[in-house]
């Protein structure tokens, strides 16, 4: 019985272990030297330990990525074609 309740106690722990994890969100405004917003932009997200990331900003020129890992060796990459 005490074998049991060790076990499950575990168990419980390692669960909440996993809801644990911290991530962060990476996001921006892209706008042409006016400031006007640019919408539809293909924006590229990428990095050392990640699957490169691809999104479009939004009519006001926004893009975000979210639940991103903590990390320093991330690069964004923003293309829009004829500009």
């Amino acid at each position: 019985m005490k074998k049991a309740v060790l076990v499950l106690a575990v168990l419980v722990f390692v669960v909440s272990l996993s809801a644990q994890v911290r991530t962060g969100t990476i996001y921006g405004r892209i706008a042409d030297k006016a400031g006007n917003p640019l919408p539809g932009v293909t924006v590229t997200l990428s990095g050392l330990q990640i699957a490169s990331l691809t999104t479009v900003s939004n009519g006001s020129g926004i893009f975000r990525f979210p639940a991103i890992y903590p990390g320093r060796d991330y690069s964004v990459k923003a293309e829009l074609v004829n500009f």
